[in-house]
């Protein structure tokens, strides 16, 4: 079976045996490269630097340092300073040879009334003569010393931003660094910042059409200043935004790609892959897709975090030997059932995964085609259709209809395993849902009201109990807009 990782990478997976061909990231990882290349190659040392008005910078340093780190071979060190201020002076700027030891500088901070321009021509003259960097954001309003020393570094030069509204970024170049992403991509609700000036040194990447301008802004680049490479974007105002897998993976080949490490093809070079932790076993991946399927199947889990995942995490998500952990004690049951969410929307799609109820009686499941859901102080509850299991298959509608449809003829209790990993493959398009337990077809239910089927998270489900309970999943393969056939029930209905 062949996986293509969202960046772009592809990992053959053949039975009893690995061989990954590095090429690209799952949503927070990347695939392994060789041992001995990760013991002769150390990690990209970056420095980031934050802090200052405006924004949520607690949280973005938290999200992007562990992204960037959970993706390659990275190694950050942070500098906040300043609290909620526009006009400190990041202490560090001011010794000499400030970026010494460090690959790339990442520059997240907003101080926009430092107007120094000696103390401006500290931090610059540091990248001119060669530090690579990365630039985020508010970075392009900071330093208005009354020159063009810092507007000249960034690449572009930007007076200010609009409202805040969804818009959609549009690539208008080829890059290693765009490696993934879709040419239109949606960005949520942001703040679009105006373009004035693209310089010379200078190749926009990608663009969005600003509402009060009705003017395409430029809002990723590429930028060569002085001996140093630069890369800039001005998406980043919200959490939100920043915890977007696909943003992430942006940041950093961003990263990687001005320090001179990342691949034509958008991969880490020289050793700064990081490997995906496997499970135990890797039946999802070992599955046999169609041919037109092989180059899209996605995983949804890279064995280390929970990027690309949401959800109620603490107390009761965590992660064990690359299997996701979902477990409550008797003091802390959930009184909701609770969800661990992608963060991205399915729509039509074949999802193969195993599941082991550990501990307990209590079913489990995996929700679609709905949202995420509140329920009395249950933030991360879910509203839509339940795949159940291994306790009372069938399929359920949470918080609408209720029970839609029981285990057929008892097919899935028979085919299933109380208390051992299960291996599932969810098929889901149009109106229909299909599941195959242990290579047994199981289901087959078309839902009568198809306006209720829509794209929503993939959830995996942590019910409501009384009891200790532990439930664990593995593998997560995702295959969007599958051909409509079953591949892993033998005989095939």
């Amino acid at each position: 079976m062949i996986i293509r990782f969202p960046l772009g990478g592809t990992a053959l997976i053949a039975f009893g045996w690995l061989a990954c061909v590095l090429a690209g990231w799952v949503p927070a990882g990347i695939p392994a490269a060789t041992l001995s290349a990760e013991e002769s190659v150390g990690p990209l040392e970056v420095l980031y630097i934050t802090g200052g008005c405006c924004h949520d910078y607690d949280a973005q340093k938290e999200i992007i340092t562990r992204g960037l780190e959970s993706r390659a071979r990275i190694r950050t060190t942070v500098i906040h300073e300043g609290g909620s201020s526009t006009d400190h002076k990041v202490s560090l700027y001011t010794k000499p040879n400030w970026s010494k030891g460090y690959d790339v500088v990442f520059h997240n901070e907003c101080f926009a009334y430092v107007k120094d321009p000696a103390f401006l021509k500290l931090i610059v003259a540091e990248h001119e003569k060669g530090v690579p960097a990365v630039l985020m954001h508010c970075a392009m309003h900071c330093y208005r010393a009354g020159n063009d020393d810092w507007f000249r570094f960034c690449g572009i030069t930007s007076p200010g931003h609009g409202a805040h509204y969804p818009y959609t970024a549009t690539l208008i170049a080829e890059h290693p660094i765009l490696r993934g992403l879709p040419k239109n991509w949606e960005i949520p609700n942001e703040e679009l910042y105006y373009c004035d000036k693209v310089w010379p040194t200078a190749t926009p990447l990608a663009e969005a059409v600003s509402r009060e301008k009705q003017a395409p802004q430029t809002v990723l680049w590429t930028n060569q200043f002085g001996k140093a490479r630069v890369v800039g974007t001005t998406i980043g105002h919200y959490p939100k935004t920043v915890e977007m897998p696909a943003f992430l993976d942006l940041l950093t080949r961003s990263t990687l790609w001005a320090a001179g490490k990342l691949n034509d093809d958008g991969t880490p070079a020289d050793g700064l892959a990081r490997p995906v932790v496997q499970a135990a076993a890797d039946w999802a991946a070992s599955v046999k897709l169609p041919p037109a399927e092989q180059a899209k199947a996605v995983r949804l889990f890279n064995g280390r975090d929970f990027a690309g995942w949401e959800g109620h995490i603490d107390p009761y998500w965590s992660i064990a030997d690359g299997t996701i952990v979902a477990r409550n004690d008797a003091s802390s049951p959930p009184k909701v059932s609770t969800y661990l969410l992608t963060t991205k929307p399915y729509r039509n799609f074949r999802l193969l995964l195993e599941g082991q109820l550990a501990e307990s009686e209590m079913h489990s499941g995996v929700s679609l085609w709905g949202k995420k859901f509140e329920q009395d102080g249950e933030t991360s509850s879910y509203q839509g259709h339940l795949v159940m299991f291994p306790s009372g298959w069938g399929l359920y509608d949470l918080f609408r209809r209720k029970g839609l449809s029981g285990d057929q003829n008892g097919k899935a209790k028979a085919a299933g395993k109380q208390h051992d990993w299960n291996q599932m493959e969810i098929l889901a398009i149009g109106s229909r849902i299909r599941l195959v337990v242990n290579g047994h077809f199981a289901f087959d239910w078309t839902d009568p009201a198809p306006e209720l089927c829509v794209a929503g998270p993939i959830g995996l489900q942590l019910h409501s109990n009384t009891v200790p309970q532990e439930i664990r999943f593995r593998g997560l393969v995702v295959v969007e807009d599958p051909q409509d056939v079953l591949v892993t029930a033998t005989p095939v209905p």
